[in-house]
């Protein structure tokens, strides 16, 4: 697999852990500190659909940046 690719499925493997987190939080009540902290971490990301939204889109950002990255960088060493 390429870095892109590597890439694109961590991004899109936190994104949906953040949105599934959010909700479970939600639910059950008052949202862990953990949580607490990556809303203040991504910009706009709040308990709201809208900000569970962009908080999905930093969460892919975040996770895809990282992802390509440590990949190259893993590609790097190996090869």
């Amino acid at each position: 697999m390429t870095p892109f690719e590597i890439g694109i499925i961590v991004g899109m493997i936190w994104s949906f852990a953040l949105v599934v987190w959010t909700l479970t939080e939600i639910t059950s009540g008052e949202p862990s500190p953990w949580l607490m902290l990556v809303a203040y971490i991504y910009e706009g990301f709040n308990f709201t659909p809208a900000g569970i939204l962009k908080g999905a889109g930093w969460a892919f950002a975040d996770g895809f940046i990282s992802g390509y990255i440590i990949s190259m960088l893993i590609q790097w060493v190996i090869y």
